[in-house]
């Protein structure tokens, strides 16, 4: 089953989610895709361990974020210090109303049209494609 599934080449991603389960999923989903895969539960935890990843040389392929996160710090305002950190780093988001919630945290039409965001529940194939369309730079889109 989903031996049809775009796979990985041990591209580091991280994934960012306050849900335990859901990043749990997530984590071996992708590790079963052949992605090494980092974990961090809010924004301030991986703005950190990309720190940390920096100071060492490494980096990250992806950023997966969610929108929603209780830190204070959701997950755009997250791609915003990313980016302002790793320019080259893409990031994508992931959210249940990721349309609602965009707008309502300020964006613009042409805000909405620079950004990745896979909608949940996010199927395995769905999220395979979306992240090998990224990597492979079919799409890769930043939020400025």
């Amino acid at each position: 089953m989903g031996s049809d599934l775009p796979k990985g080449q041990q591209q580091r991603i991280l994934v960012v989610e306050d849900d335990e389960h859901i990043r749990y999923l997530t984590h071996h989903i992708l590790k079963d895709l052949n992605y090494e895969v980092l974990v961090a539960d809010d924004g301030p935890t991986a703005l950190k361990l990309l720190a940390e990843l920096d100071e060492r040389g490494e980096q990250v392929d992806l950023v997966f974020s969610d929108v929603v996160m209780p830190s204070g710090m959701n997950g755009i305002d997250l791609s915003i210090a990313v980016w302002g950190r790793y320019p080259d780093t893409p990031v994508m988001l992931t959210s249940g109303f990721p349309d609602a919630v965009l707008r309502e945290a300020g964006m613009s039409e042409e805000d909405l049209r620079q950004i990745t965001v896979i909608k949940k529940p996010y199927s395995r194939s769905d999220l395979a494609t979306s992240i090998q369309d990224i990597l492979s730079g079919v799409t890769r889109k930043y939020l400025h």
